[in-house]
């Protein structure tokens, strides 16, 4: 690897935060202090709304639970989890990382990273649809229940969920959106791009909720199997990394123009791109499978424990 790519790295790392950039193939990119205390969030209706909505409907969940005494469902973990994810959406589509994506590859990959590896599972362990339900009045929650059940939502949920159609849908998407000819189709086509986003960021809840442990509800994977599917996303994730680090040429021409802006080449792009989705995206699948390896352990000693219970109230019983 080139040590001027390495060099750039932290760099472009400072710039993937929140800020300002001028308009996209005119004149020198912005600074870090310009890039960071800058004014480059904008708010969008089509993305604000929605997310706006979300965070009022779980703060009104929040205290509704309160006041019903269900205290159970909130948790100071979960409400920063949901926050957290909620922040990093808006990290994602509304500043200028979203505006950065144009020019480089690399910038896109953070922000594809976003919405698939951060976003999503701070979002499950926040267990935010128990409090958007919560937000309704106990009629029209069971009203909703039973017209979940009626018009056979439920059902199709729960066969969306089958750990290997998640699977499919989840490294299928990310793969699909990353081949050079579907990626430069979506970066020219707005449609085409909205649903790219669309795709990430759905196929990722369905895999998060299927491998990751919420306490609020049963498990849909065993901890063995959840930790032979991260593995093998992991692997399989990789690849297109791999492919872009190690290509011979440039494989998406599409940002010839915005690199130049940045210093870097078509080449060097692409090859930080494939480093991103190598060095964080590893480590968020890495965290993952620690997290469900400890959760395994965890419910290997519990069991073991309530054995142990039992085992010493039969022989007092049977010494008694």
């Amino acid at each position: 690897m080139q040590l001027s790519l390495i060099r750039r790295l932290l760099p472009l790392a400072l710039a993937a935060l929140p800020a300002p950039v001028a308009a996209h193939g005119t004149g020198p990119p912005p600074g870090i202090a310009e890039l960071v205390f800058g004014h480059g969030w904008r708010l969008e209706a089509p993305t604000a709304v929605p997310m706006a909505l979300a965070t009022g409907l779980y703060a009104l969940g929040i205290g509704r639970a309160m006041r019903e005494n269900r205290t159970e469902l909130v948790s100071t973990r979960r409400t920063l989890a949901f926050a957290a994810g909620m922040l990093v959406l808006l990290v994602a589509l509304e500043s200028p990382l979203d505006t950065m994506s144009a020019d480089l590859f690399s910038a896109h990959m953070v922000q594809h990273l976003l919405l698939m590896l951060a976003a999503p599972p701070l979002l499950v362990a926040s267990d935010c649809v128990s409090i958007f339900l919560r937000a309704c009045p106990s009629p029209a929650r069971k009203r909703i229940v039973r017209l979940w059940h009626k018009v056979g939502l439920g059902s199709t949920v729960h066969a969306l969920m089958h750990p290997l159609l998640v699977f499919v849908l989840f490294n299928g998407s990310f793969v699909l959106w990353h081949a050079p000819g579907p990626y430069q189709w979506a970066l020219q086509n707005e449609a085409m791009h909205i649903l790219e986003h669309f795709s990430f960021f759905v196929s990722a809840l369905l895999f998060w909720s299927v491998v990751l442990p919420v306490p609020s509800h049963r498990r849909r994977l065993a901890h063995g199997p959840a930790l032979l599917l991260i593995i093998a996303t992991a692997v399989l994730s990789g690849l297109p990394g791999a492919l872009m680090i190690f290509a011979p040429r440039p494989l998406y021409p599409a940002h010839a123009d915005g690199v130049m802006r940045w210093g870097l080449s078509l080449m060097q792009d692409q090859e930080l791109a494939g480093l991103i989705m190598w060095i964080p995206a590893g480590g968020a699948y890495v965290l993952a499978a620690a997290l469900v390896f400890l959760g395994w352990l965890n419910e290997a000693e519990a069991r073991a424990s309530r054995a142990a219970r039992r085992t010493a109230s039969l022989q007092r019983f049977t010494a008694g």
